[in-house]
């Protein structure tokens, strides 16, 4: 018999009788992270900050995971957006605004196999959690500059909708220029979005023509801080460091850094450690930073960082008594201090608040 065809039937005989062939190891399929944006990734604000933290997880747990994104989704598209992900094989979902807490809490359940994080909320599931920044200790910084900032003793605020985290922000706002100057007052317009360049710009010059000559935004765009550049007030920032935008208008931003906690949270489902968690990080957390203190002069500058730092270490707390809503009545005394649960469910404005929930 040939040699070499005898060597072949061996080696055939001796997988039959149950031999086998050493294989190579293939490697884990990556994890596929689903990411829901409110907005587009360039609105410069809280969607780009959003994208940012998507890149970083990348940079950080590299071939591990891999991220499909999607941008600009409307709340009433968000279940069927969130099911193509999960059927695309995501197994963690990101889902970015608090416009999409309640679907989230609504679609976790029926895909138990999936682990779902609610940016801002107000409960956990099983394999849902919640994660948020303390952004209210950058808007009380806020109010202590604008009062100082503020000649007309009038704040300008741009507000999205008339959730929990835009109302406490707006009061935070409040305490913190109260702290300095009781007479201060601050004035609201309600744009109903998120993200409307135009909505924001008509907002923020409403309230300039009111008398405002400081503006706040709890609304995603530079176009609030562009207007207050050209009419030659000042403003704050939202999520990013928008100093570019109005250089002698712009004074700080809080600036979301979501990186970190999305590379953590990637890391727990690829080990198995994942638990539904409550996360709610302040300026010491990483969570969040402030940009830079800009036209401003160095006592300005020294006051925001002493009532920064403090903030962060906890030394001041912007919700402690008393606190005293729009009618005159007391939600609580000297002494006491909102719980974390009462902060997320506020639906009051305060004292000194020119607001009204629209309807």
């Amino acid at each position: 018999m040939n040699p070499s065809r005898r060597r072949l039937m061996l080696a055939a005989g001796a997988l039959g009788a149950g031999a086998t062939l050493p294989l190579r190891a293939q490697p884990a399929a990556p994890l596929n992270v689903g990411f829901i944006l409110i907005g587009p990734v360039g609105d410069f604000g809280w969607s780009t900050m959003h994208d940012q933290g998507r890149r970083r997880m990348l940079e950080v747990l590299g071939d591990r995971v891999s991220a499909t994104q999607v941008e600009s989704v409307a709340p009433p598209d968000f279940d069927r957006v969130a099911t193509q992900l999960v059927r695309a094989g995501s197994r963690l979902v990101f889902t970015t605004s608090f416009s999409y807490f309640a679907p989230t809490q609504r679609l976790a359940p029926q895909h138990p196999s999936v682990m779902w994080e609610s940016a801002t909320g107000t409960a956990t599931g099983p394999n849902m959690s919640i994660y948020n920044a303390r952004f209210y200790e950058g808007r009380y910084v806020q109010g202590v500059i604008a009062a100082r900032k503020s000649r007309s003793k009038q704040i300008g605020y741009v507000a999205s909708f008339p959730v929990p985290e835009v109302i406490h922000a707006i009061n935070t706002v409040m305490r913190g220029a109260w702290s300095v100057d009781p007479g201060m007052r601050i004035r609201v317009v309600w744009v109903g979005a998120w993200f409307n360049p135009g909505r924001e710009a008509d907002a923020a010059r409403a309230l300039i023509d009111q008398g405002c000559d400081v503006l706040c935004q709890h609304t995603d765009s530079p176009a609030p801080l562009q207007l207050a550049e050209q009419r030659g007030i000042f403003g704050f920032g939202q999520a990013s460091d928008m100093t570019r935008f109005a250089p002698r208008a712009h004074l700080t931003s809080s600036i979301n850094l979501w990186g970190d906690y999305y590379a953590e949270r990637a890391r727990a489902v690829l080990d198995g450690t994942w638990r539904p968690t409550d996360t709610w990080g302040g300026l010491a957390s990483g969570m969040f930073r402030l940009a830079p203190f800009t036209n401003m002069t160095p006592e300005e500058v020294a006051e925001a960082t002493r009532i920064r730092d403090a903030l962060a270490s906890g030394r001041l707390h912007p919700f402690d008594g008393p606190i005293v809503r729009q009618d005159g009545t007391q939600v609580i005394a000297a002494g006491q201090r909102l719980s974390d649960d009462q902060i997320r469910a506020m639906n009051y404005f305060y004292q000194g608040i020119d607001a009204r929930m629209p309807g």
